[in-house]
C-alpha cells in the first residue's frame, strides 16, 4: 500500500519537458507546487538558485515603483514590461542569497536598440537607509545581440559576490511595501530601449556551475522549499530530455 511521503494527499500534477544541452537551462519552480519528480535516460547534472523575492522597477520620470514580482517568477503570461526604458530608470532584483547571474527570458517583443546593461549590487546602506550600489565585476551579457541588450534569451554573468561583501544581507527601503531583507541588485540601459519590450522570466543563476551528478536511466523525486529557493538549473555532457512532474498537495498552498 502506497503511503503518503508529504503527509498530504497529491491533489494535482502538471508535466513538462526540459531540452537539455552542454548550455546550461533554467527552470523556475512552479508556483504552489510542493514536490517533483525528475526523469531522464542519461546522466546529467543539476543546481539549485536562490529565490528572486522582490521585483521593482523604478521610473525616473515620475518617481514612481512598480512591482513586477509575479510577472517575474509566476510562470504565467503576464510579463515584465520595460517598455521605452530610460538611462534613468532602474529594475531592482532581490534574491534570497548571492547569485553569479539572471537569466531573462526574453519574450517577443524584444530590445532593437543599440544598448548595454549597467548591472551593480548593493554594497553598502547607511543607517538612515540611504543605499550604495557599485559596478559588478567580469559582466557577460548574453542576452545581447548585434549590441541590442535583451535582444534574445540568455542569461547575464557576473563574477559571484565573495563573503561578507553583502553580509547578512541589505534591507532596502526602495519603498513603503519592500522591506525584505535581500541581497539586492539593479541595472539600466545605457540607451533607451524599444517602445515594447517584455520579459517572460527572470530566474536567478546558482552561485556555482559545480552542479549535482545525476544518474541517468533513474527517477528523482524530493520537495523543494519555495520562501528560500525558486529555480533549477540543469547541465549535460550531450543533449537528452528531462521530464519534469510537479506535485501539489492538498490542504497545502
Amino acid at each position: 500500500m502506497a503511503t503518503d511521503v508529504y503527509g498530504f494527499a497529491i491533489s494535482k500534477v502538471f508535466g513538462e519537458q526540459v531540452s537539455l544541452t552542454t548550455t546550461a537551462s533554467h527552470l523556475l519552480y512552479y508556483p504552489k507546487y510542493h514536490e517533483v519528480k525528475m526523469y531522464c535516460a542519461s546522466d546529467w547534472r543539476i543546481g539549485i538558485a536562490p529565490k528572486l523575492a522582490n521585483v521593482q522597477l523604478f521610473t525616473a520620470s515620475g518617481s514612481t515603483y512598480t512591482n513586477y514580482t509575479t510577472e517575474a517568477i509566476g510562470r504565467t503570461s503576464a510579463q515584465v514590461q520595460l517598455d521605452a526604458m530610460a538611462t534613468g530608470d532602474m529594475l531592482y532584483l532581490g534574491t534570497t542569497a548571492p547569485v553569479r547571474g539572471f537569466y531573462f527570458n526574453v519574450g517577443s517583443n524584444v530590445n532593437a536598440e543599440t544598448a548595454t546593461l549597467d548591472m551593480e549590487y548593493m554594497s553598502a546602506i547607511t543607517a538612515a537607509g540611504v543605499a550604495t550600489f557599485t559596478d559588478v565585476a567580469a559582466d557577460s551579457d548574453g542576452t545581447d545581440s548585434g549590441g541590442a541588450t535583451l535582444a534574445q534569451d540568455g542569461v547575464y554573468t557576473f563574477t559571484l559576490l565573495t563573503a561578507g561583501t553583502v553580509e547578512n544581507g541589505i534591507i532596502s527601503a526602495l519603498n513603503s511595501t519592500t522591506h525584505d531583507k535581500l541581497y539586492w541588485y539593479r541595472f539600466k540601459p545605457s540607451a533607451a530601449l524599444s517602445a515594447t519590450v517584455d520579459i517572460v522570466d527572470i530566474i536567478p543563476a546558482c552561485d556555482t556551475v559545480s552542479y549535482g551528478y545525476m544518474q541517468g536511466g533513474t527517477e528523482y523525486q524530493w520537495s523543494f522549499n519555495q520562501s528560500s529557493e525558486g529555480a533549477f538549473e540543469f547541465d549535460h555532457t550531450g543533449s537528452d530530455t528531462l521530464n519534469v512532474t510537479w506535485i501539489r498537495h492538498g490542504g497545502q498552498n
